[in-house]
């Protein structure tokens, strides 16, 4: 459910030459019951960028899985969206305390930290080098620059979590009309496609229905005249049935 939310953290914002922080929530959903909400607050000062959020779980999800968390990412805008400097998230499920930290050094990931440290299994996929360069964190790497809506579809996200990497690739479908309070306009709506690169366990029954079974999509908005892009919606196809995410509020302040 945390994974679920980061990803769609950041929210439609202007282009602005001061500093200006807006705040979005978002609302986890699985046949229209609510699991979780989110909440985003988004500092643009120029090129430097810095979120900061809450995640919570709701409703019937509350009395299975009480999950609280908060996370944040420090970066900067870069041609291709958001290229990160440092992600954290520390949340407590139950009795059980979780942290993750990873670090960026000439885009690249440099240090990563669990706590508690990932189990690994004997049959294991484990991550190179290679598979680090240019990796994007939950938070910032759903923001994509594109010169027009549909080039947001073409884009390609190398994924990684503190553990997994995975390769998250988006293909067209359609434009539609959005509105919700802050913004009012078309949305454009991609097909996501999951594809594990390492940091897992190869057979992991979540693993292969997100590979070969999930339907995911996908729908961005424009930030503003920036040229950047950023999710208000999806849908997550998973075992049990289909997951929502979706934008309700956005508010900006100086």
């Amino acid at each position: 459910m945390a994974a679920l939310a980061v990803i769609f953290a950041a929210a439609p914002r202007a282009a602005l030459a001061a500093p200006k922080k807006f705040t979005a929530g978002y609302t986890v959903s699985l046949y229209g019951l609510t699991l979780a909400r989110t909440s985003f607050t988004s500092t643009l000062d120029g090129d430097a960028i810095q979120i900061d959020g809450t995640i919570a779980t709701a409703g019937v999800a509350r009395i299975i899985d009480d999950t609280k968390g908060t996370t944040t990412v420090r970066g900067h805008l870069s041609k291709d969206g958001v290229a990160p400097d440092a992600f954290r998230i520390a949340y407590t499920s139950g009795k059980k305390n979780k942290r993750i930290e990873i670090d960026y050094a000439n885009g690249t990931v440099s240090r990563t930290l669990n706590v508690p440290p990932l189990k690994k299994r004997k049959k294991w996929v484990a991550l190179s080098d290679a598979d680090l360069k240019a990796a994007t964190d939950p938070l910032s790497g759903i923001m994509v620059r594109a010169e027009k809506p549909a080039d947001v579809c073409t884009k390609t996200l190398r994924y990684y979590d503190g553990g997994l990497r995975a390769d998250i690739s988006f293909s067209y479908v359609v434009k539609k009309p959005f509105t919700i309070p802050g913004y009012s306009g078309d949305a454009t709506v991609c097909n996501a496609r999951f594809t594990p690169v390492a940091g897992y366990r190869p057979g992991n029954a979540t693993i292969e229905y997100l590979k070969n079974k999930a339907g995911m999509t996908i729908a961005f908005v424009p930030m503003g005249s920036t040229g950047m892009f950023v999710p208000v919606s999806a849908s997550i196809g998973t075992k049990i049935g289909t997951v929502t995410v979706q934008a309700d509020r956005f508010e900006a302040s100086q």
